[in-house]
């Protein structure tokens, strides 16, 4: 079962960068000079509602040792509160609640799909990460520990530099779509990554990899995470066969019993410091059915593109849909 399930309140909000660095003014000789500085190359996503509508992705150069809240007040007009490690508005996008019906909206941070535990002015952005602001309903979920829409991150750069390796974990009816999806993965330049069946994985590496399920709602692990969605930041559960999903506000708003996909993300609660460690994530890719997981591993594997800025998905007859 799942052990050391933390919940902690992340109110760290709004973007998404990529960096790739560069050396500038370096001789022709190939020496560096004294003052050289290195130069990331950052893009900058910010979303709203759970990734369903993009307010701004912008292309940029940084410095090396950049913070992502420098990053982000260089393409955004931003206030903050609490000396200015809280991100209150991003483009006139203001902070929110109403205590009368209960509505709770601010901008949360996540780097790489994952939710930082290490506030904006202090995050130090590294080669390739990824940083994404969302502005979003925190009425029922506060902590949304991991996120789909910066896919092929965090597999291709962790968090903070930290990078685990990444098992694609299957049931055997599945083991060629995860193959193909490794195979896919090693494309985008994710080194330490393979498929392995549910069967030979050991308690370790469940613990210290980032993990891939391909898998039907009846497997040990799609079963365990199930169990505690709540906890885990889920949108979307399985119950007496049947895909249940909630709205932000958390209330019941649609049953599906076939042909339903879904992929949905959360940090790895298997690992020994808990969930919100940062260290590596757990996806979920699953369906009502085998059609289901068929398609979803499809979608997460040919079809990625459509997973952009998303929180989490689900698929039928070729429709995505994001969820909440």
């Amino acid at each position: 079962m799942i052990g050391r399930i933390i919940s902690i309140t992340l109110l760290v909000f709004g973007m998404t960068i990529l960096c790739a660095c560069s050396e500038r003014d370096s001789p022709s000789d190939g020496t560096l000079e004294a003052n050289s500085e290195e130069i990331c190359t950052a893009t900058i996503v910010v979303t709203r509602d759970f990734g369903s509508e993009l307010i701004l992705k912008q292309e940029m150069e940084i410095e090396s040792g950049t913070s992502a809240m420098a990053a982000l007040q260089m393409v955004a007009n931003v206030e903050n509160k609490y000396g200015g490690g809280f991100v209150s508005s991003i483009n006139s996008i203001n902070s929110e609640y109403e205590k009368a019906n209960n509505s709770k909206k601010d901008w949360f941070l996540y780097i790489n799909g994952v939710a930082s535990n290490i506030g904006a002015r202090d995050y130090i952005l590294q080669d390739n990460d990824v940083e994404h602001w969302d502005f979003r309903d925190w009425s029922y979920q506060q902590f949304v520990p991991a996120i789909i829409g910066d896919f092929p991150q965090p597999f291709l750069s962790g968090f903070q530099g930290g990078l685990k390796p990444t098992l694609v974990v299957y049931e055997k009816p599945f083991s060629g779509e995860a193959e193909a999806l490794v195979e896919k993965m090693k494309g985008y330049g994710v080194v330490e990554v393979e498929a392995i069946s549910c069967d030979l994985l050991s308690d370790e590496a469940k613990g210290k990899s980032n993990l891939i399920i391909i898998a039907s709602p009846e497997n040990t692990l799609i079963s365990e995470l199930n169990e505690v969605h709540e906890k885990l930041g889920f949108y979307a559960y399985f119950e007496q066969g049947a895909l249940i999903l909630l709205d932000a506000e958390g209330n019941n708003y649609m049953n599906h019993t076939e042909g339903y996909g879904l992929i949905q993300a959360t940090q790895n609660p298997w690992n020994p410091k808990g969930v919100g460690s940062g260290e590596n994530v757990v996806w979920m890719v699953t369906g009502v059915d085998m059609n289901g997981v068929r398609n979803a591993a499809e979608l997460l594997t040919n079809k990625n593109n459509e997973l952009q800025d998303t929180f989490a998905v689900i698929i039928i007859d070729n429709i995505v849909i994001k969820i909440p």
